[in-house]
């Protein structure tokens, strides 16, 4: 994984726009074949290492990145507690230029610290379980470059759809194993990643532990996980994805999607069109749940970009056997929102969202960089499915706020305010408020 630049597509394998996975500083995903192919960042300010043409490769096209974070999020939650912390932290990460233009080393220092952070109000997984600090060595492995793909062994970053860093609090999910993935290159239709994950680091974990232990939320026996994905272009404005991934006696999950972008003049509303489907069963021996399930979530989004503004609307079906499980990070469906994913067994789901950008009109007046919106989504019919049960039907409402230029001299920050409810009956608290303030700020030198 090449630079440190992440972007929705990047992590989802989709073309259409998504507040929530977006989040916060750009990740290392590491996204260049070498630093000096490397493009610039509009998002963070970029020093000059400055070195001489004859310095050795290894240390002439490493590149460094800094991210200092800071993390409010407060939420009342629907059985009458109350998460919240405030925290800071950030890491430091180095990606080494090649020797002999094959062999490098990558490596990231990740922590959060609690500057208020009461034990009795966890859940925010800002910090551990307990409230307490977050420093872990999460990126650290070695890395084999041929032709226009790479292999790589230790703890690592996985850009896989199904398994991913989700970095959306302090610090992102991380993976150990062995993966092979392609280099980006614009003249290639197509990219992948395969590999072998024996142990996943979580978001709010100083520990590595076993892919089925993060399955079941238990220490359970050991199992690791394998994974491949495929993406696909195969004509202008056309994208295909196809993931997967194997927990031996635990689970199988795999998805599909394909998107369109209307190839029409510049000075039209531009549309996007998206389906895309989660396939999961369980495996052997049934050690998730205890009984065997098949299950699946579909879901389609219709998006319209214009003068600044971008709307679009989603719906989803969940299978009636199982709800989703999704342990290794962000979830794809289309209408995975703040707070919910609209994925119980048998829930259905519509929602719509009006965001917009106010660099298109205003961006001559100092708010290049500021954008806004508001999402809402409303999932019924859901059941609890080893009774059949009904589950009341809940409503997410979403609001945010964020700005983050990209030129200076702010270049390198973001601050981002999200505001979310969702309401569901039959709960101490019939609502479930939560409010988070982030301010981050990213400088790469290269």
């Amino acid at each position: 994984m090449g630079c440190f630049a992440a972007t929705a597509q990047a992590q989802t394998g989709t073309q259409t726009y998504s507040p929530f996975r977006d989040e916060v500083a750009d990740e290392l995903l590491q996204r260049s074949v070498a630093a000096t192919a490397l493009a610039p960042q509009p998002y963070m300010r970029e020093m000059f290492w400055g070195f001489r043409d004859d310095t050795p490769a290894f240390f002439r096209d490493s590149l460094m990145q800094i991210v200092a974070r800071s993390y409010y999020l407060t939420r009342d939650n629907f059985d009458g507690s109350r998460s919240q912390a405030w925290a800071g932290g950030g890491w430091l990460a180095y990606r080494s230029g090649l020797i002999a233009d094959m062999f490098g080393v990558h490596a990231a220092f990740y922590t959060s610290q609690p500057l208020s952070a009461q034990p009795d109000e966890s859940g925010t997984k800002l910090l551990t379980p307990e409230q307490r600090s977050l420093g872990m060595l999460g990126q650290i492995y070695g890395r084999v470059k041929i032709f226009d793909q790479e292999f790589r062994g230790g703890r690592q970053l996985v850009d896989a759809i199904l398994l991913n860093h989700q970095d959306n609090r302090m610090v992102p999910n991380t993976f150990e194993g062995v993966t092979l993935v392609s280099l980006p290159d614009a003249k290639r239709s197509y990219d992948y990643a395969v590999g072998w994950i024996s142990s996943i680091k979580q978001r709010d974990s100083n520990d590595f532990v076993p892919m089925s232990d993060a399955a079941t939320g238990s220490d359970v026996v050991n199992r690791d996980a394998w994974f491949a994905m495929v993406k696909y272009r195969p004509m202008p404005g056309l994208s295909t994805a196809v993931a997967a991934y194997h927990v031996q006696d635990f689970l199988n999950t795999e998805f599909g999607q394909v998107e369109y972008t209307l190839q029409l003049p510049k000075d039209v509303p531009q549309w996007i069109v998206g389906v895309n489907v989660l396939t999961q069963q369980s495996d052997g021996t049934n050690l998730l749940t205890g009984s065997p399930f098949q299950t699946y979530q579909a879901s389609g989004k219709v998006q319209m970009s214009y003068a600044g503004w971008i709307l679009f609307a989603v719906g989803s079906i969940t299978g009636n056997e199982s709800k989703i499980f999704s342990p290794y990070g962000t979830k794809p469906n289309y209408d995975d929102m703040q707070q919910t994913s609209f994925d119980n067994a048998n829930e259905k789901a519509l929602g719509g969202s009006v965001a917009y950008d106010f660099a298109h009109a205003f961006g001559n007046v100092g708010l290049a960089g500021l954008t806004a919106g508001v999402w809402y989504t409303r999932g019924w019919d859901a059941i609890n499915p080893a009774t059949a049960a009904a589950i009341p039907d809940r409503n997410e409402l979403d609001v945010w706020l964020q700005y983050r230029p990209s030129s200076e001299p702010l270049k390198g920050l973001r601050t981002k305010v999200q505001y979310s409810t969702v309401w569901q009956e039959g709960n101490v608290r019939v609502a479930q408020p939560e409010f988070r303030f982030i301010v981050d700020y990213t400088v790469l030198f290269r």
